[in-house]
């Protein structure tokens, strides 16, 4: 009885460190493709603010594709199955530009997530921050950028609140339009 124990736990460990190794394989190589690529540069600028939980980012994705992708029809479709495989996103037409917009399954009312705890890396670290630029965000987004020279500088004070302002009359407007509507 304890050596048929003993004979089940041994493979169950064995799997579990085969696992948590390519798991660390896989880490380790995305951690190298970073390097490689710079992005462990520091950027001109600074993410700040944090989720407003608006939902706006997970009503319109845009996943950025190589020019010479998005022309070839068969790797579009591929990238919206594979999306909708692994994340729930749903196409929402064809490419624009080099965008692939897609809209969250796991949205509710418009604006919560159903599994946010959950949520895959893409939604996690959104708005990804560019080398060589900033992000386009949506109005009323609770996130904004701000160049790395001004941290702890007045500026940063006076964006902070011009942020928190333009986002409240955003608000303020959508509320106002669904009333109306």
């Amino acid at each position: 009885m304890v050596l048929l124990r003993l004979m089940v736990r041994i493979p169950l460990f064995c799997l579990w460190t085969l696992v948590f190794l390519f798991q660390m394989t896989i880490y380790g190589f995305d951690r190298l493709a970073w390097k490689i690529l710079r992005y462990d540069k520091k950027t001109r600028y600074v993410r700040m603010g944090g989720c407003a939980r608006t939902g706006l980012c997970c009503q319109t994705l845009g996943v950025e594709l190589p020019e010479s992708w998005v022309k070839r029809s068969w790797i579009v479709a591929f990238f919206n199955r594979w999306y909708a495989a692994v994340h729930n996103f749903q196409s929402l037409g064809p490419p624009q530009g080099k965008l692939l917009p897609l809209s969250c399954g796991y949205l509710r009312n418009g604006k919560d997530c159903s599994i946010y705890p959950y949520r895959p890396k893409l939604c996690r670290e959104f708005p990804q921050l560019t080398l060589f630029g900033r992000v386009r965000l949506h109005k009323g987004c609770g996130f904004w950028f701000l160049e790395r020279a001004k941290l702890g500088s007045f500026d940063e004070s006076m964006q902070r609140e011009l942020h928190e302002a333009g986002r409240r009359e955003y608000l303020v407007s959508e509320k106002r339009n669904k009333q109306e509507g």
